[in-house]
């Protein structure tokens, strides 16, 4: 079982802000970028044209910050490339805005929300407040979602992926630096070896002592969801080692965090179900993916 301790020592449409914590449908909200708020931070939500047949949702993370970029105008440039796909699909998308004060979306202790961490809430636990205000508009709504995520946003979903199983009906990792291995000789965030850590937050005179435990049945579960690593074979930068990480570029990690994990279905008798696939002629490029990326989560 997990234990997270913690002991304190645009373009498409038009965009508009509603009040913290209201996730209703308001009218002609439909075919309109919004950007909302829950408690813990601001999201940006894109609802399909036609809802009346039924709704799906996606999370969609993005990938790190630039130094002078704002979080909500990079989800909002996540959730535009999605939109005629939402609307296609009756997909209702939401994009978290992991700002740098909150998550990290630069830099933050232990990777920030890559490594699903947060200054008041975890990165995880985050997404599953802003997905579960959800559930008010269907009694049909299990709280499950399609997850993607691009380089940082890609190592959030591996993390996420065996965190919360449960909650991931597929996912898209697309171009991530680093995975959560099924290694139990590493700590989290590369590994299911539990992981102490102090931590202060910039700007903050609290130090968090972290405990997490990482059940390892997460990671068998994980390993049956239909799961695609999407990669540019021209992404070849030579990444810096770190500790369980095996490979030094991109599409070596990925090749063999995807071997890792169908390997590790089949000593328990399951499917693995996590495939790689590396699209020609593209580099580092989220853009350039997001066509892949949509075909391998929402094509089936």
């Amino acid at each position: 079982m997990w234990c997270w301790a913690i002991v304190l020592c645009s373009s498409i449409g038009s965009v508009r802000a509603e009040p913290a914590g209201d996730s209703r449908i308001a009218a002609g909200e439909q075919g309109t970028v919004v950007v909302k708020a829950v408690e813990h931070g601001r999201y940006v939500q894109y609802v399909p044209r036609d809802c009346s047949k039924g709704w799906r949702m996606a999370v969609l993370v993005h990938g790190m910050l630039g130094r002078d970029e704002d979080a909500v105008d990079v989800a909002r440039r996540f959730i535009e490339r999605w939109t005629s796909a939402a609307d296609e699909r009756n997909i209702i998308l939401v994009a978290p805005a992991f700002d740098q004060e909150n998550f990290g979306g630069r830099r933050g202790p232990g990777g920030g929300y890559r490594g699903l961490f947060g200054r008041e809430i975890g990165a995880d636990a985050f997404v599953n407040e802003i997905v579960d205000q959800y559930r008010a508009l269907s009694s049909e709504y299990d709280g499950r979602f399609y997850l993607y995520g691009h380089s940082a946003g890609g190592q959030f979903v591996s993390r996420y992926v065996v965190r919360h199983p449960q909650r991931v009906i597929a996912a898209v990792i697309s171009a991530a630096g680093t995975y959560a291995f099924p290694n139990p000789e590493v700590a989290w965030t590369n590994g299911m070896k539990p992981l102490v850590r102090s931590m202060r937050w910039p700007g903050s005179d609290e130090t968090k002592h972290i405990l997490i435990t990482p059940d390892p049945k997460g990671w068998v579960q994980a390993a049956t969801l239909p799961i695609t690593v999407v990669v540019g074979a021209e992404d070849t930068e030579l990444l810096p080692g770190i500790e369980g990480q095996d490979g030094r570029t991109r599409i070596q990690r990925a090749r063999r965090w995807v071997r890792a994990m169908n390997r590790l279905a089949s000593e328990h008798e399951c499917r693995g179900r996590v495939r790689l696939s590396l699209v020609e002629g593209v580099g580092h490029n989220s853009a350039d993916l997001t066509g892949k990326c949509i075909e391998a989560l929402l094509g089936n």
